[in-house]
């Protein structure tokens, strides 16, 4: 089996002054080429790791391995190299007056040469679909428009890793599915590990796994389909399921014989207009 791309092992971090941990015992491993989600209410830890990840926090105890060697202050440099975070607001990330401006600013911060440069802007302005907002200002485009000219930023960089810490939180229904659609797309053509930091379970369902986080612990970990049969277990510690789960479900209890396994109402109406040609 290939060596895991992450794993934390025992992991705990408290802020200074606190006497309770954010983060207790946290173990979990991340696959290259997965999409994990780590879901939780507020408070419940979940934000943390991913500042852990990177290296802005230090865990009090455990190992965090990425790329097969141990966080610490010899290898945090390289590891923000090749990790790139997405923030909750993109406009605290824009630093350019132009869209290409600010992916070119992180490029040559890397040192890359100035005619690489102009080829990995366009390839990544291309694979995010905003080619034609390369002169734009970042400021004026809609909220999905800049995750996806911060993602372009990051993968100017061709990280082998994107944390995605609350990035949709702030969009539309549109926006946040512009931004999963062109996650998910990197995921699937370039095998980048992703990993999604939220409280939205709708978007959760999307990940290969979910590890659910709660008072700084893991709960509980598996895939979608796992993890939303723990119904009122998550409603318990805030979290919401997705509308076309709970409906599935109540319909289930009527008697209707429908399948387990789908999260959107796209699929819940698929599903029962399968159900109904057929009667």
């Amino acid at each position: 089996m290939a060596e895991p791309i992450l794993s934390l092992e025992e992991v705990c971090f408290r802020y200074p002054n606190q006497s309770e941990y954010a983060v207790q015992h946290v173990s979990f491993q991340a696959e290259r080429g997965e999409w994990l989600a780590i879901v939780g209410h507020n408070g419940s830890g979940k934000s943390t790791i991913a500042r852990l990840l990177i290296g802005l926090l230090r865990p009090e105890r455990g190992v965090i391995r990425l790329f097969g060697r141990p966080l610490d202050e010899t290898t945090v440099w390289d590891v923000r190299r090749r990790v790139g975070m997405v923030f909750q607001n993109p406009d605290n990330q824009f630093v350019g007056t132009t869209v290409e401006d600010d992916i070119a600013f992180g490029l040559e911060n890397n040192g890359i040469p100035r005619a690489e440069m102009a080829w990995r802007i366009d390839e990544a302005v291309r694979q995010v679909h905003m080619e034609p907002f390369l002169q734009h200002e970042p400021h004026r485009l809609s909220g999905g428009q800049k995750q996806r000219v911060a993602i372009a930023g990051i993968l100017a960089l061709r990280p082998d890793m994107i944390i995605l810490d609350e990035a949709t939180s702030m969009l539309d229904p549109r926006g946040r599915d512009e931004v999963l659609e062109t996650v998910r797309r990197l995921n699937r053509q370039h095998r980048i590990t992703v990993l999604s930091i939220t409280h939205d379970l709708e978007e959760a369902a999307k990940a290969d796994r979910l590890i659910v986080m709660n008072k700084g612990e893991v709960m509980a970990e598996g895939t979608p389909e796992q993890i939303f049969r723990l119904g009122s277990k998550l409603e318990r510690i805030g979290l919401d399921l997705p509308f076309a789960v709970k409906m599935g479900s109540r319909l289930r209890e009527q008697g209707l014989p429908l399948r387990l396994g789908y999260f959107t109402m796209e699929e819940l109406v698929e599903e029962l207009w399968t159900l109904y040609s057929k009667t």
